[in-house]
């Protein structure tokens, strides 16, 4: 019986390995516009990266916390709604760090896609465009990192007078309260970006009207720089 079942197995075209070898060729795959373009751009894929900074969201969140302390530091209350109120800016900055580790940046045949610019999504359409350049940033000299140590020495300084010598307290909570939010900070840095060593910018035909400069910059690394700023131009001839 079982002679004639693998006779009949063979007369029927049957493999044994072709069920192994289907398995062993199966892979997954991701294509990108899928889409046919038309123009000179053609099927042009897309570019993602999110080894990006943005730059303005730096600015962004150092004004709101700085405002949110000189209020704080104003306030002549008694030190636990100051303590209070340090614990909700600390929160904010946090939370607010947070959402900036979710930049990225998408070039695909609708424009340029900024995620989490100002902390919001932001797309730049190529009509838009202008042009768009990048430079590499050199690394701080030890003039510069000489002056950063003074700079934290005299800050050191300031604390210890304000705090031995006028009784002032404020101050010194607010920075030692800072410390874990800014070790934490530059952790997470490190460990979430790469080579961030060139800086990329792209400037507008048109300013927003809630926009100090038709330029919007990110700094990542040098190749993803470099297949950001062909992107756009290979796009931009297409136009």
């Amino acid at each position: 019986m079982a002679v004639n079942m693998e006779y009949i197995k063979k007369l029927m075209g049957w493999c044994p390995i072709c069920k192994n070898t289907a398995q062993q060729t199966k892979q997954s795959c991701s294509f990108a516009n899928l889409i046919p373009v038309s123009g000179k751009t053609g099927n042009s894929p897309e570019f993602r990266t999110s080894n990006v900074v943005f730059r303005a969201n730096a600015t962004l969140i150092f004004f709101l916390f700085y405002t949110g302390i000189s209020l704080l530091l104003r306030y002549p209350g008694d030190i636990s709604f100051f303590l209070a109120g340090l614990l909700l800016i600390n929160s904010c900055y946090y939370f607010l760090f947070l959402k900036t580790l979710d930049a990225a940046v998408l070039v695909d045949r609708f424009g340029v896609h900024l995620q989490a610019f100002k902390l919001k999504r932001l797309e730049i359409p190529y009509e838009e465009i202008e042009r768009v350049g990048s430079y590499r940033i050199e690394k701080r000299s030890k003039e510069m990192n000489l002056l950063l140590i003074l700079g934290v020495i005299f800050c050191a300084f300031v604390v210890y007078h304000m705090t031995v010598v006028k009784g002032e307290w404020k101050i010194p909570l607010l920075l030692i309260s800072m410390l874990p939010f800014i070790l934490f900070g530059d952790r997470k840095q490190k460990t979430r970006f790469r080579d961030l060593n060139t800086q990329l910018y792209i400037k507008t035909r048109h300013k927003r009207w809630y926009e100090l400069t038709p330029y919007y910059s990110l700094i990542t690394d040098e190749a993803s720089a470099a297949e950001i700023k062909s992107s756009i131009e290979r796009h931009l001839e297409g136009v």
